[in-house]
């Protein structure tokens, strides 16, 4: 009898070992496929996060090229063409002497000139610029004189001081205190500030000016610029102006589409077409123009030659057309003109 109590003892503790040790085994299994399953979902869940980050990472670096690839582009134009942005812009050395001659239809044979100069100087750490400029008349058909001598002798001449202040990341901001040589000298402070902006396939350029002036007070103008590369060859670029002055209270406004064309190295060509309103005619358009630009290097980086027609607009005339033709002898010393 003890004998049987015995083995029945051993067999029900037998059993139960078995059975803890499969309910153990039971519940080992389910732990390691609950952790099979977590580091599984770890595993989609950091390729997903992966892919979500080489796609992001993709996409910077288009971005990034698109906007270096417009900015080269916009920079190239501007340099070719002398605009007035690279003198701003330029932290080096810089000069830009242009003569124009231009026939009116009806107004005869005039002349109109632009000098711009801006030169470091040496020893001084404070990013100071040494800055001569004439009130620019590139773009201007308004006030011609009869000689070429005379367009030295009857311009404006400014001298300042210019500090440059920011970043190529930042806004470039630009104080500036100088003087009107001529008589009567004119005592001026200027702030410039310019900022390039990547929007998807265009390329923004805000820039604005404000200046205060001993004689006639304050004047502002704000520029945004957007251009879009077409092609390796055609750039398309929006240009809205807006200018004010304290002292007759005056406000302008510009829009310009320029379509510039890239034939070789030494020639591009720039078809414009522009208005201008004011204020003064409750800002209805009182002047458009319409012109190529036709610029071609004539010796080494340095000198160029234009030939601009023009067909303008003008609400005092009627809106009938005026033709004019311009030849444009032009020199640029620098560092990207060498």
């Amino acid at each position: 009898m003890s004998r049987l109590i015995f083995h029945i003892s051993a067999l029900i503790i037998f059993m139960v070992a078995n059975c803890n040790a499969f309910a153990m085994q039971e519940i080992s299994d389910t732990d390691d496929k609950l952790i099979v399953s977590i580091l599984i979902e770890e595993d989609d869940g950091r390729e997903s996060s992966g892919m979500l980050d080489a796609v992001i990472s993709q996409l910077d670096v288009t971005h990034h090229s698109i906007s270096n690839q417009l900015e080269k582009t916009a920079t190239s134009i501007d340099s070719f063409f002398a605009n007035d942005s690279v003198f701003e812009q330029s932290n080096r050395s810089y000069m830009r002497v242009a003569l124009d001659m231009v026939s009116k239809k009806h107004g005869g044979l005039g002349f109109a000139g632009d000098l711009k100069l801006k030169v470091d100087l040496p020893h001084i750490k404070k990013r100071l610029k040494l800055m001569i400029e004439t009130d620019s008349q590139r773009d201007s058909k308004e006030s011609l004189e009869q000689l070429p001598a005379d367009v030295i002798q009857e311009r404006d001449f400014f001298i300042s001081l210019e500090r440059r202040l920011g970043g190529k990341k930042r806004w470039d901001i630009r104080p500036a205190l100088g003087l009107k040589i001529n008589a009567p000298i004119d005592l001026f402070s200027r702030l410039r500030t310019f900022r390039y902006f990547a929007l998807g396939h265009w390329l923004l350029r805000a820039s604005s000016s404000l200046a205060w002036y001993d004689s006639r007070g304050y004047g502002a103008n704000g520029v945004l610029e957007f251009d879009r590369e077409i092609n390796q060859r055609l750039t398309f670029r929006v240009t809205s102006k807006l200018e004010w002055q304290e002292e007759e209270m005056f406000r302008r406004f510009d829009q310009t589409l320029t379509l510039y064309q890239h034939i070789n190295e030494r020639q591009n060509i720039a078809y414009q077409i522009a208005a201008f309103a004011d204020d003064e005619n409750d800002w209805q358009s009182n002047r458009y123009y319409m012109r190529v630009r036709y610029r071609q290097g004539l010796y080494k980086k340095w000198m160029f030659g234009e030939i601009i027609p023009q067909l303008s607009f003008l609400k005092e005339s009627g809106f009938h057309n005026e033709s004019s033709i311009t030849f444009r002898l032009e020199m640029v010393f620098g560092e990207n003109y060498r």
